[in-house]
């Protein structure tokens, strides 16, 4: 069965369920006035009244045991990027809506320690035709453990995260703005096939910590995650059977005291996903400090190749080396419903030599209106160390529309 169908049935079962008609039940040889009123005659002392079988309101449904017991294990979300942008690329203008991503995440969780996610990610290709692919299908093994040393260490199974991107995502909330420092610059992606161990390292922090600043990896002392995958990401095939690990490790070096700040170390180490397997090598440093009214990052990469396979040298097939870095700030104003961001970005393919950097600056106006619902205006310039090179530069208003309001 394709993706399309997929997600149609899906959807259909959703709306049937929430919304289908049903009679209201009443007691055989009953009449009612109100709700819970029964009208006859009165109970004699001493009687036992019965208790009246609840009622059930118009438009739901009892459902047989066993599906109430799947349905409630089960959630559906959505994630949208909708919005509208100008500007200009590679010499060519541009004025357009458009649709970022539209994904959809179906979520079973049947017991503690077992769950499993499908999500399905809707996107314009190259040709403008609409296309939707898997983003994740895994299962999720987690020990429901807590102790001074390591809290619900987990295991994914499947087409899963990788550990660095949900990660990051979680500290700088604006994926909807554009990808991340890394995929940016087109050195990986966000899923791949294959499996994802990880943990948090210490107790959870606070409960207050948790609602005020951030409720993702909240290990007191950080996290850590490890895989080994394929190496095509999500939306490639296997060209290679090299085989690519990755790691994350981020600690809390004041622990309970500081828990605000992280130090965050990335790595990859395999092949690009070609024939030749070109060397793929990034080393990835970060520092994150998040506060209720404000996040700033620093973030430093360096490596050679990358996960396509396609940065090589045309004569020697070698993989090329790179350097980049990253800024991003965050101001939360939280009594007008705001935040602004600024984020500068570095990169560079030592193609000849010289270590000089393109520059990418982008800075933007957030309205959050309900929770992780908001609409951003930003605006997003590059320019290239090239001589010849004209800059690119584009604005944008972008809606992020998620439900449940309170889902990932």
């Amino acid at each position: 069965m394709s993706l399309k169908w997929t997600t149609t049935l899906l959807l259909v079962l959703v709306v049937n369920i929430n919304t289908a008609p049903a009679a209201v039940a009443e007691e055989p040889g009953q009449d009612t006035d109100e709700p819970g009123m029964a009208v006859g005659p009165a109970a004699a002392p001493g009687d036992k009244v019965p208790t009246p079988a609840p009622r059930k309101e118009a438009g739901q449904v009892t459902l047989p045991g066993v599906l109430q017991k799947i349905w409630a294990t089960t959630s559906l979300s959505t994630k949208w990027y909708l919005g509208y942008t100008v500007g200009e690329a590679k010499e060519e203008s541009f004025n357009k809506f458009f649709v970022g991503r539209g994904y959809v995440t179906l979520k079973m969780k049947p017991l503690s320690w077992f769950e499993s996610r499908v999500t399905m990610d809707t996107h314009q290709n190259d040709e403008g035709d609409w296309a939707v692919r898997l983003k994740y299908l895994y299962a999720k093994f987690k020990v429901p453990l807590e102790t001074a040393v390591v809290t619900e260490p987990y295991v994914e199974i499947g087409l899963a995260h990788t550990p660095w991107f949900d990660f990051e995502q979680n500290i700088n909330t604006y994926r909807m703005e554009g990808t991340m420092f890394l995929e940016r610059n087109k050195l990986m992606n966000s899923a791949d096939l294959g499996i994802t161990i990880g943990t948090l390292l210490g107790r959870r922090l606070p409960e207050a910590y948790q609602k005020e600043v951030n409720s993702k990896y909240p290990g007191t002392w950080g996290s850590v995650a490890l895989a080994v995958f394929n190496g095509g990401g999500y939306h490639a095939g296997e060209e290679n059977e090299n085989k690519v690990f990755q790691s994350r490790i981020s600690l809390r070096p004041a622990g309970p005291w500081l828990p605000n700040l992280q130090l965050s170390h990335h790595l990859v180490h395999g092949k690009g996903n070609t024939v030749d397997s070109p060397a793929w090598m990034i080393n990835s440093f970060m520092a994150s400090f998040e506060h209720q009214y404000f996040v700033l990052t620093a973030q430093l990469g360096l490596g050679q190749g990358n996960q396509a396979g396609d940065k090589v040298d045309p004569v020697t097939g070698e993989s090329l080396d790179f350097f980049g870095y990253s800024f991003f700030g965050e101001a939360k104003l939280p009594w007008i419903r705001s935040s602004v961001i600024l984020r500068l970005d570095r990169f560079d393919w030592h193609t000849d030599g010289d270590p000089s950097a393109d520059t990418r600056v982008i800075a933007g106006y957030a309205f959050h209106f309900a929770k992780k619902n908001f609409v951003l205006l930003s605006m997003d310039r590059v320019d290239y160390v090239e001589e010849g090179i004209p800059t690119d530069w584009q604005a944008k208003l972008t809606l992020q529309v998620v439900f449940p309001t309170h889902s990932k």
